[in-house]
């Protein structure tokens, strides 16, 4: 029941940030993605090269881990052998399960649509992770965000905002039906010009009972001397290495503009 409580916590988290205050809209006569992205303004004096150097230092940790993802196909036992089954509940309930038929490594992609409520935005969102030997984790997310707009003498345009992020996390907990890793890496968004920043993360993933396979993020990025928020939490159904899945997704800034709405979308274990 511990995990089951886990999710209903970070369930109930997501929803109240859903709730959001008239008295926190956003300005009008402008686009949601613009009134988003001028919250972050322009760079202060420094912070370009702050951001260069975070960045160098989380690609020298993706490159470095390269090294243990090379074990992964180096037929040594500490390799062959591991928690990991082909796919959640492949063999029985859970996913976290030490066997000799086990692989110390799993990947998954993600292809999701999100809705941004009360608004014409809407987002097309690519995901990779993988999680391998000595309980390491990389991910990397892609996220195109469309609005459509309606301008006197212009008819219709699109306008569009582009965020990316990279992170290397560490597993703190793993049982059969959790992992809990703590991540940190760098996230940027392109609308006009380029920010970008430092982000810290936490991932939750439960696998309660077969097929349900539920998750929650929150992380935190620090962009343009402006705080990111980005929350999301999800429920998928499992279909051999195929899971369905539903639920919230939620960026928000310092003026508490919001990005918030249902997503839904597939996943590929492999």
């Amino acid at each position: 029941m511990q995990p089951l409580k886990f999710a209903l916590f970070f369930c109930l988290l997501s929803g109240f940030l859903m709730i959001t205050d008239p008295s926190l809209a956003q300005e009008k006569g402008k686009g949601d993605l613009e009134d988003f992205a001028d919250d972050f303004g322009e760079e202060e004096s420094g912070s370009d090269s702050d951001s260069e150097e975070t960045a160098r230092f989380f690609l020298w940790l993706f490159f470095e881990s390269f090294s243990e993802i090379s074990q992964l196909w180096g037929g040594t036992p500490e390799t062959e052998f591991g928690p990991f089954p082909s796919h959640p509940y492949a063999t029985g309930n859970g996913f976290m399960s030490y066997s000799d038929d086990y692989r110390s490594y799993f990947f998954n992609t993600e292809f999701s649509y999100h809705q941004v409520h009360r608004s014409d935005v809407r987002s097309f969102i690519l995901k990779w992770e993988t999680q391998f030997v000595h309980s390491s984790k990389l991910a990397f997310d892609l996220a195109f965000y469309q609005e459509d707009l309606f301008e006197n003498g212009f008819g219709h345009t699109k306008d569009q905002l582009t965020f990316w992020g990279i992170r290397y996390g560490y597993s703190l907990y793993r049982s059969p039906q959790m992992i809990l890793n703590l991540e940190g890496g760098f996230r940027g968004f392109h609308r006009n010009r380029t920010h970008g920043g430092p982000e810290i993360a936490v991932d939750l993933q439960l696998f309660p009972k077969k097929p349900l396979i539920i998750e929650t993020k929150l992380a935190v990025a620090y962009i343009s001397n402006a705080p990111l928020y980005t929350v999301e939490a999800n429920a998928g159904i499992l279909f051999g290495r195929f899971e369905v899945l539903g639920g919230l997704r939620i960026l928000k800034n310092r003026s508490s503009d919001l990005l918030d709405g249902f997503k839904v979308g597939l996943r590929v274990w492999y």
